[in-house]
Parts: structure tokens; sequence; C-alpha cells
């Protein structure tokens, strides 16, 4: 059974969560998308159990810190057993080629020589453009600009195995473009600083993030069956956000039956 894997679900200055990534998991098939900003994905992975060895396709969808930091760490870790003869396969990187070419010259900067030789025979930084189509496993993934107000961010389309068709359209506000592509999903993976009612606090306008209202509006508008919200504000306690969410939810979704709308914690599996 397909499973989307919650590895962190917070914003870019959360403390008390991770920043938000997640994975994309069919049995030993296993493709994740960001990876957070620190070695905290190391945590994060073992937590869930999964092998860190066998996270060997990842997807970074743009230069922020907190999106993309994280893949250092399972470079560094994963080049130890390449140099030892303790990995087998390949660790496969995507993205926007200005971004990998960033985190190779990060790689350059910080490893010791005898693990950055592993690029180029081990791990393979791999770039892709907007409308690009690649098959990794059994899934079919097209790749697409979000037109990111703030730096190039890329999403993607993906058919699932099961047949269902899942969005991820990156951790800005849907742009005319994302709204296409995520229109009539049966999985939508998009982001949410905060409720709407605490937008004066969290001024999720302002940094240019959606909120409650939006994600609901629009998903009704797309008729997506099912709405995953995160990268979230984690000020709010941890024990009541996800019914405070929730709720709001009901309020922007109206009378209209709408998507299954999802808010999960870090360490969460959803069935797909």
């Amino acid at each position: 059974m397909e499973q989307l894997y919650v590895l962190g679900t917070g914003n870019a200055t959360a403390s008390q969560s991770y920043n938000t990534c997640f994975a994309i998991r069919n049995e030993n098939e296993l493709f994740l998308t960001d990876s957070g900003g620190g070695n905290g994905i190391l945590k994060r992975l073992s937590d869930m159990g999964i092998d860190i060895k066998r996270v060997q396709h990842v997807f970074i969808s743009h230069r922020h810190m907190d999106h993309c930091l994280g893949i250092l760490w399972l470079i560094r870790v994963n080049a130890v057993k390449m140099e030892k003869g303790k990995y087998d396969g390949s660790l496969n990187i995507y993205g926007p080629a200005e971004v990998l070419e960033m985190l190779d010259r990060f790689c350059h900067e910080m490893l010791r020589e005898k693990f950055y030789r592993m690029i180029g025979k081990y791990i393979f930084f791999i770039p892709v453009q907007p409308g690009e189509k690649r098959k990794i496993y059994s899934w079919e993934i097209e790749f697409f600009d979000i037109d990111s107000k703030k730096t190039l961010q890329y999403g993607y389309k993906m058919k699932l195995k099961n047949g269902k068709i899942l969005v991820f359209t990156g951790d800005e506000p849907l742009s005319g473009r994302t709204k296409e592509n995520g229109k009539d999903a049966d999985w939508l993976l998009r982001e949410v600083l905060c409720c709407y009612e605490d937008e004066k606090i969290f001024h999720a306008y302002g940094k240019k993030h959606a909120t409650m209202k939006e994600a609901c509006e629009e998903s009704v508008k797309m008729k997506v069956k099912n709405v995953v919200l995160w990268h979230l504000e984690d000020k709010t306690d941890k024990s009541v956000r996800k019914s405070k969410y929730l709720s709001e939810s009901r309020i922007w979704l109206g009378a209209n039956a709408g998507p299954n709308v999802y808010v999960p914690d870090d360490g969460d599996i959803i069935d797909l």
C-alpha cells in the first residue's frame, strides 16, 4: 500500500517541529521530497523506521535552507558507507539546476575529498525542467514551475501505483499554473502558515503564505478529493493544533462536501 510518511510539518523557523518534508513509500520503494534544514532528518527517518540506505531518490524543490540543507547530511552519512563499500545502489537527487549546483558547491567545500569523490560515482545530481516527466520506481512524475514570488521553485504531479494523482505544490500560495496542475487531484499537498483567525499574529500574507481560508476555498474550487496542509507555524500547542485547524476548515468549506482535510503532525503516516 502506498503511504505518505510525514517527516516534518513546520515552517522555516519552527523549533517545536521539524521543517516540512515527506516521503511517498510503497514497500521498499521510497521517494523523499525536501529534507528540512539540518541533521534532524536523520532522526526523523530513524523514528519512522526508514533505513537511510533506502533513501535513493530525493527531490529538492528550492534553495531555501529549511528545505535543502538536510540533504547534506544524507550525503555525508551515505558517502561514508559508499567509501567503505557498504552501500548498494545510488543516491539520486533531483531539482532545479541552480539548486543542485549550489548543493554541489556546498559538498565540495564541506566534505572530505574522499567523500566528495562519491559524487558522480554513487551520488548523482540530476537537474529537471518544468514539463519534464520521469519514472521513478513505479511512479510517473511530471515537474512544474510553481511561479514562486521568492525564488525558483518546482512542484510535481505524481501518478501513484494505485492510479491516483498526487500533486505537491511547494511552500507558497497557489499560482494559476499550480491550480491548473492540481485540479481534480486525488491528493493535494500544500502549504498553510496559520489559521485565518490568527493571520494578524503570524502575518501569513506579508510572508507570502496562505491561511486555512484560501486552502479550503481553493480546494473546493479545484475539486480535489484530499488535501494535506503543512508548513505550519508551531507556536500553537501541539495538543490542540490539529483540532483547531480542522475546526476552522469546516468554516471555509461551508456547505460544500469538499475534500477530506488532513493537518498532520510530525511522524504521521497517511494511507494514499
